[in-house]
């Protein structure tokens, strides 16, 4: 019997799965997640260990392939096949960005777009035979424009604007209040910085909520963030001769329908935008077991899935 193991590394969490060939989950394990753009390759690595640690003991032989798709891979490098590989016998260890995962988990391994829009954003192109590309993604500081933190940090601002006086008033400031716990204001500075990139993010879900109340700001905001999502798909689109899919996953796209259709309405019209039918962490599985010879049949995905659901309503 051979054994597996797919991580999903994300900015907000880390999500390891151990499997088998037959698509049997042996353990799963939720953990912090882990950007080294945002907290440093040391500290990157010590959070992905410990993940580890909670998973790799459960195996009952060797582990024949591990793959992660985890955040961060592009600017900063694989900062985790080595001291993973010198902490835990594994015959192949594989790290990439996470949009792989995306990919892979949709369209099996194929080629293809993946596009994350969760706490940040890019978009990986994958064509056999040629390097991945990253395209957006260059970090919360320079550019992951229509991501869960752009959304969040645009109310932040325009509730603050709104406050100043310095535009129109918009239901954001009340909305902002609620989330936060107190009213928008120069005191509520501190607590967000102390929140961080993935604590803002959180705050996006506002933008959604004033737009249904018909919020000029919110509006405005949703517009801009789903034409720069699409914007990376204008990008993607010349490296392709005909029509091609673009796999898109992430918490806003996923729990924000109305955002992943206007992203859809924007793209290219040789563009096949879809949502992922399946957990990024299903796609590591799938390029692991890729790494490990095993086919990936359809009895595989759909234990794989099963097991995969019951274990994340525990």
């Amino acid at each position: 019997m051979k054994y597996c193991i797919a991580i999903d590394g994300g900015g907000s969490k880390t999500e390891i799965v151990l499997f088998d060939e037959t698509g049997h989950i042996l353990r799963r394990y939720v953990g912090q997640g882990g950007n080294p753009t945002d907290i440093g390759a040391e500290e990157a690595r010590r959070r992905m260990h410990a993940c580890m640690m909670e998973v790799f003991p459960a195996a009952p032989g060797e582990i024949a392939a591990l793959y992660g798709g985890a955040a961060g891979v592009f600017p900063n490098g694989d900062v985790y096949s080595a001291s993973l590989q010198q902490a835990f016998p594994v015959r192949a260890i594989r790290i990439e960005d996470d949009g792989c995962s995306l990919i892979s988990g949709t369209l099996g391994h194929q080629d293809g777009c993946g596009m994350v829009c969760g706490t940040g954003s890019s978009l990986f192109v994958r064509i056999e035979g040629q390097p991945l590309r990253h395209i957006g993604g260059k970090g919360y500081l320079i550019d992951t424009g229509g991501s869960g933190f752009e959304l969040g940090r645009d109310a932040l601002c325009m509730a603050m604007r709104a406050v100043d006086g310095r535009c129109q008033g918009t239901i954001l400031t009340e909305l902002l209040a609620d989330m936060l716990g107190e009213p928008v204001c120069d005191a509520v500075i501190p607590k967000v910085h102390r929140g961080g990139r993935p604590y803002i993010a959180t705050l996006a879900a506002a933008v959604f909520a004033g737009r249904k109340a018909g919020d000029w700001a919110c509006e405005e905001i949703f517009d801009r963030g789903a034409s720069l999502m699409a914007d990376l798909v204008w990008a993607a689109e010349p490296y392709f001769e005909g029509p091609f899919s673009v796999v898109m996953g992430g918490g806003i796209v996923a729990n924000f329908p109305e955002y992943a259709q206007a992203i859809r309405e924007k793209a290219p019209a040789r563009a096949r935008v879809l949502l992922q039918t399946a957990p990024p962490v299903y796609g590591a599985a799938v390029e692991a077991m890729w790494d490990a010879g095993i086919p990936v049949t359809e009895a595989v995905r759909t234990r794989f899935l099963k097991e995969y659901a019951q274990a994340a309503a525990l």
